[in-house]
């Protein structure tokens, strides 16, 4: 019962340090999640200035300037309060305008100020996030200069000190002479003012009611439609755009008075019959694209064309003139039909000539073919009699030397037979001197290297008359079917069977323990096997001895 009231107690306790640990630590410890940041606030220290309203120094009451990101961190809530705040988020293609409320203050007329000081920041923030103090600082967002494929940016600076030239420099106010390629680009609106220019080819067309108008040499009105082709190029478009704006301006202000003075100036020195002929015409096309080519070039816009599509002329001018050149032309076509016939009556009397010696041709060419037919089948016949004789020459060679082959070939085999016949002589001389010039001996050791691996020999000592009563007891062969023949019977002279003595018996026991030991130590035991050439017992003793 003690047990378990100590227990109680101890758990009780455990848990209220657990309770007390997390309420001081969630207490203490203050959690800030992802995408958000921590705010102190002082509760007590030195007032802040009354144009201030965020702590900038340590030991000032009030909203202090850092701020913490995620995690926990420790915070006293009895001198501190705390407060969540959603992080500055810059969304992609945009730029965010930072103004300071706090900082030094700026040098006296800079509309913007560097990033310790109090003001418009020069710098922006690209996309991301950021952990500002929302009320140390305000935040804009505005879209970044995105120039697109076929446009250049002309770059304007709002801020800064007057241009000492045509275009301005960095830090000076004014038109920048370096432009901006496609792409994304995080520049403050506040120091930058960015205008998208097309660069591509452009085209104007003078048509309908814009057509270019002018009176001829003659007093005669003209009227021609045009299509001038231009193109601002990327190097000159700081320049165009200072001196005339953007595409409209150019083409109201340069392409289309431009085109139409020059019209009126160069079409005026012609007759109104000279806009009907051809080279006139051209020359008048010529004129006018070069003209314009110069003038425009000198504002550092090129031309690439200018081509006159239609000309007008007035009626009562056009008809005569018209009916003039029809009856030229008419005389022009009954003359050139003319030659054509005579053209046609000297066509057929080539084609007759042509004939006449394609005939002379083809049967030319047949003699010459039969000619060099027969010449080359007497060729043929020479070259195949020549191949024939070659053939027989070399025929009798390779007999002759297939005889004489067959003729060494013989002599060697007979010489190799020879040679190996005495070779084989030799070396059984050889081997019988070995054995001391013994044939018997040297047939006695052929005899011995091929009997079989497994032949056993056994040394018997016996006394005599007693090796066939004895052989079991001194030769341990009675496995041997003979030798237990030999053991039960003997044969007589008349062929009858008896049984062995006593005194045989002995004699054998006898004689195989006074066989010397060393016998059996110098020999192996193997049973002989029975063959037809197997050595009698005695030889195989005295051999043995």
């Amino acid at each position: 019962m003690f047990n378990r009231y100590i227990l109680g107690m101890v758990a009780i306790i455990i848990l209220i340090v657990l309770i007390f640990a997390s309420a001081f630590y969630h207490t203490f410890f203050i959690y800030v999640p992802p995408g958000e940041m921590l705010i102190i606030i002082a509760k007590s220290g030195s007032d802040l200035p009354k144009d201030q309203n965020v702590a900038t120094e340590p030991g000032q009451k009030g909203i202090q300037l850092e701020v913490y990101g995620e995690g926990r961190h420790f915070v006293l809530p009895y001198f501190f309060e705390t407060r969540l705040e959603k992080l500055i988020t810059i969304p992609p293609k945009k730029i965010g305008l930072v103004t300071a409320l706090v900082g030094k203050a700026p040098l006296q007329g800079s509309p913007l100020v560097n990033d310790d000081e109090k003001g418009v920041r020069r710098r922006v923030l690209s996309p991301g996030k950021y952990r500002l103090n929302p009320f140390a600082y305000k935040v804009e967002i505005f879209p970044a200069v995105e120039i697109g494929p076929g446009f250049v940016g002309a770059v304007t600076s709002l801020v800064g000190n007057p241009p000492k030239g045509r275009f301005a420099r960095p830090g000076e106010k004014g038109i920048l002479r370096q432009i901006l390629q496609p792409g994304i680009y995080y520049l403050n609106p506040s120091e930058f003012l960015v205008q998208e220019v097309e660069v591509g080819i452009n085209q104007v067309s003078f048509l309908d009611a814009n057509q270019i108008r002018f009176p001829s040499k003659d007093a005669f009105n003209i009227s021609l439609e045009a299509t001038v082709e231009w193109e601002l190029l990327p190097q000159n478009v700081a320049q165009v755009i200072q001196e005339f704006g953007g595409k409209q301006a150019i083409e109201e202000k340069v392409i289309i008075p431009q085109s139409k003075s020059i019209g009126r100036i160069q079409g005026s020195s012609y007759g109104a019959k000279e806009f009907l002929l051809g080279s006139e015409r051209e020359k008048f096309q010529n004129t006018f694209t070069k003209e314009l080519e110069i003038i425009c070039a000198s504002k550092s816009i090129a031309i690439h064309s200018a081509f006159i599509r239609h000309l007008t002329i007035p009626d009562n001018l056009l008809h005569p003139i018209r009916e003039a050149y029809i009856a030229v032309e008419k005389e022009k076509t009954a003359k050139f039909w003319q030659e054509t016939r005579n053209s046609a009556s000297e066509l057929e009397r080539e084609r007759a000539m042509i004939n006449q010696r394609r005939a002379e041709v083809k049967a030319e060419t047949e003699a010459i073919v039969r000619k060099i037919g027969a010449e080359t089948e007497q060729e043929v016949g020479n070259i195949q009699a020549d191949t024939r004789l070659e053939v027989a020459k070399k025929e009798q060679k390779i007999a002759s030397i297939e005889a004489s082959k067959t003729v060494l070939l013989g002599q060697a085999k007979a010489t190799v037979t020879q040679l190996q016949g005495e070779a084989r002589s030799k070396g059984l001389e050889f081997k019988i001197k070995a054995f001391g010039d013994n044939p018997r001996v040297y047939a006695n050791y052929m005899f011995a290297k091929d009997l079989p691996k497994n032949l056993q020999l056994r040394l018997i000592y016996s006394g005599h008359g007693t090796l066939w009563t004895d052989l079991v007891n001194t030769g341990g062969l009675q496995a041997f079917s003979g030798v237990r023949a030999l053991q039960h019977e003997s044969q007589s002279p008349d062929g009858s069977t008896e049984p062995q003595t006593q005194t045989q018996q002995t004699q054998s026991n006898q004689s195989a323990e006074n066989s010397p030991p060393e016998a059996d130590a110098l020999l192996p035991e193997v049973q002989p096997q029975p063959t037809n050439d197997s050595p009698e017992p005695d030889r195989i003793q005295g051999s043995g001895k």
